[in-house]
């Protein structure tokens, strides 16, 4: 039997969405994108949801994109960007709060699925790291804009250009994640949270989230031309061979 690349649940007026390949710290794959998607337009088309939690399986968030898959062809990756493009859109679009409960890891393309979120709660011994660079790449999934929009671009450069990863705690005086809560109890802070959602007027919280006030559509556009071309570079190919081989990358200057 196949297993599920997420799990959805419905605990009260909030669907849970838990990414589901703790084997190998929940990397978003193309299935994982689009059994997103999926979710999302279901709690679209429910107007008795009123808030989202984005949570991963086994102690983590999430590793990243899904490096195994990188080394597509040229098309099939300006495609992946197409679809990514759709399920950020639709995150940072959703008519109700989007709340990332983090534990363990949110590195490369997981972080970016966090800071998407309007909220984001993490536990004490949760990290985060921009990783691109580590596999010359570039950040993705609205990165570029959704992480000076939490830190500013000072802060933001540095986190994105040296690939360091960062404490909870560090996070939190960043302004990366909003509430810092005991390991193992991220889902349960989140769910809390959610509670105190269903106390307040939908119509209003629709209209706040439905206010546009950052470049992200410009971000994706970039990413979507960029990523693919560096995907396909030698020191990308060296980057990838790097993390399977579990050693230092040797990259080299074009």
């Amino acid at each position: 039997m196949t297993t599920p690349p997420i799990i959805k649940e419905r605990i009260g007026h909030t669907m849970v969405v838990t990414l589901n390949d703790p084997d190998r710290l929940n990397p978003i794959s193309a299935s994982t994108r689009e059994a997103l998607s999926e979710v999302l337009v279901e709690v679209e088309a429910d107007p008795s949801f009123r808030a989202i939690i984005l949570t991963g399986a086994g102690g983590n968030f999430s590793s990243g994109g899904d490096i195994s898959a990188m080394d597509a062809p040229m098309r099939l990756k300006r495609i992946n960007f197409e679809h990514v493009k759709r399920m950020v859109n639709q995150i940072t679009g959703a008519s109700v709060p989007v709340i990332a409960a983090v534990e363990g890891w949110a590195a490369g393309a997981g972080l970016a699925l966090a800071m998407l979120c309007d909220t984001v709660v993490a536990s004490e011994s949760a990290r985060f790291m921009s990783a691109f660079p580590k596999i010359g790449l570039i950040p993705d999934y609205g990165l570029l804009a959704s992480l000076p929009a939490r830190v500013g671009q000072a802060r933001a450069r540095q986190i994105m250009l040296y690939a360091n990863p960062l404490t909870a705690d560090t996070a939190l005086s960043y302004g990366m994640i909003d509430e810092m809560v005991e390991d193992g109890t991220a889902l349960k802070a989140a769910l809390e949270l959610t509670e105190h959602l269903n106390t307040l007027a939908p119509e209003a919280l629709r209209a706040i989230k439905a206010f546009d006030s950052g470049r992200l559509d410009h971000a994706l556009d970039y990413e979507r031309n960029v990523q693919p071309q560096l995907m396909a570079s030698d020191n990308a190919k060296e980057g990838r061979a790097a993390f399977f081989e579990k050693r230092a990358s040797n990259f080299t200057a074009s």
